[in-house]
């Protein structure tokens, strides 16, 4: 492949990271604001409870999907198109979610929402990739982790904003609102970054097939297990955090709050220092650093639950540890991975978001089952995280000089 192929000469703006960041916030917004309206919903609908929760459930399924096709089909025609797409797709399913009149086609319309936010959400970590390699890839995944964490702090109380003033289908006006902003800042400031020099033919089947390839990549799929892992073990505190503090250490709802938001803004601060400290440091001797505080923190919330009764405080230690340190994980990891498939960045995209999806969406009912009653189950979920990420990271990953710079498959694509 011809040197100038292998770098896009887009320059990487504050615009244009801040857009990106924007493509990928969907689902907390599309979550987080709209879950404190289920009752509205359910007495408005005249429906049941569990069949309003299935409209969380169908807005993921259409995530995943969206994802495994806009992924592939921004390496087929780029990635200008299909991010724009991915916004007008979502903003049509908000529109939809705001004027459904029964509960069936409101989860049509999540699902068609979700569709929407996972093509956007996967073509713009394929833009980051075309965009920047290495260090510098490290450093922008790290700083777009941290404004992505700035979503699940606002959303919530933009939210419950929206519900003193309106109905919950004002909620859903409101992510109409963010889905035309996606489209308009796409259209704005993403630029086409996959030459068609650089760009993959073909229908489904060379669709599926790459999927193959890249699951063929073992350094891939070491940094991708090590953070789907990872996210693992920290989704068993995002879904039983509130039955550990509220109801068996009587932490009160407001103080609750403030202590959630303070630990995704750990995560936030810490992905910052991560961004500064990539280049002085390799990516990932900063993974083993995350690892290794992840650890420290679910070890010591294990003996908490399983030998002795924690103070209150200790467990508020051990879940803040637990979560800043993904700040080291996350972005260094998905940088890694993606290094390592830049021939096929949209495809990989794909395959990591899902993967990673999946992980937190089997994480939060195993973490949960215990309810207020015991933790055991959301220790266990942890601990199952943090050995699979370890295992991910150490022996699926090649020792380091094993490691190519970049995919191995570039020179072969280029000449089809």
């Amino acid at each position: 492949m011809r040197a100038r192929d292998l770098a896009s000469p887009t320059r990487v703006t504050a615009a244009l990271v801040g857009t990106l960041a924007l493509q990928s916030a969907v689902p907390p917004f599309a979550t987080d604001m709209y879950t404190p309206a289920f009752p509205q919903v359910t007495a408005d609908l005249a429906t049941q409870a569990s069949l309003v929760g299935l409209t969380l459930t169908a807005f993921f399924l259409g995530l995943g999907a969206g994802q495994l096709i806009g992924g592939p089909l921004s390496d087929q025609r780029g990635r200008r198109m299909p991010i724009i797409l991915g916004g007008l797709v979502c903003t049509i399913g908000a529109v939809g979610c705001a004027l459904a009149p029964s509960i069936g086609l409101l989860v049509a319309a999540r699902v068609v929402q979700g569709l929407g936010g996972g093509i956007a959400s996967a073509v713009a970590r394929a833009v980051l990739v075309d965009v920047a390699r290495g260090d510098q890839l490290a450093r922008l995944m790290a700083v777009l982790m941290a404004l992505g964490g700035l979503a699940p702090m606002i959303a919530p109380v933009a939210g419950a904003g929206v519900l003193t003033v309106g109905t919950w289908r004002t909620v859903f006006w409101a992510l109409v609102a963010l889905g035309l902003l996606m489209t308009v800042t796409a259209v704005r400031w993403i630029p086409e970054t996959l030459p068609p020099s650089r760009r993959h033919a073909g229908g489904l089947g060379r669709s599926v097939a790459r999927f193959g390839e890249v699951l063929r990549i073992r350094p891939f799929v070491g940094y991708m297990l090590t953070s789907s892992f990872s996210a693992f073990s920290m989704m068993a505190y995002v879904a039983n955090a509130t039955y550990v503090l509220q109801v068996q250490k009587g932490m009160g709802t407001f103080p609750y709050a403030l202590f959630f938001a303070s630990t995704a803004l750990a995560q936030v601060l810490l992905s910052l220092v991560n961004a500064r400290l990539v280049g002085r440091f390799r990516p990932r001797r900063l993974i083993l650093v995350g690892l290794s505080a992840s650890t420290t923190a679910v070890l010591a919330l294990t003996l908490g639950v399983l030998v002795w009764d924690t103070p209150l405080v200790l467990t508020c230690a051990g879940f803040l540890v637990l979560m800043a340190a993904q700040a080291f994980i996350f972005g260094n990891a998905g940088a890694l991975a993606a290094g390592q498939a830049t021939h096929m960045a949209g495809s990989a995209s794909a395959v990591q978001g899902v993967v990673q999806a999946l992980a937190m969406a089997l994480a939060a009912p195993l973490a949960s089952a215990g309810g207020g009653a015991t933790a055991v189950p959301m220790v266990l979920v942890m601990l199952v995280g943090v050995i699979g990420s370890w295992v991910a990271c150490g022996i699926v990953v090649p020792r380091p000089a094993a490691i190519p710079a970049a995919a191995p498959h570039d020179s072969a694509e280029a000449s089809r």
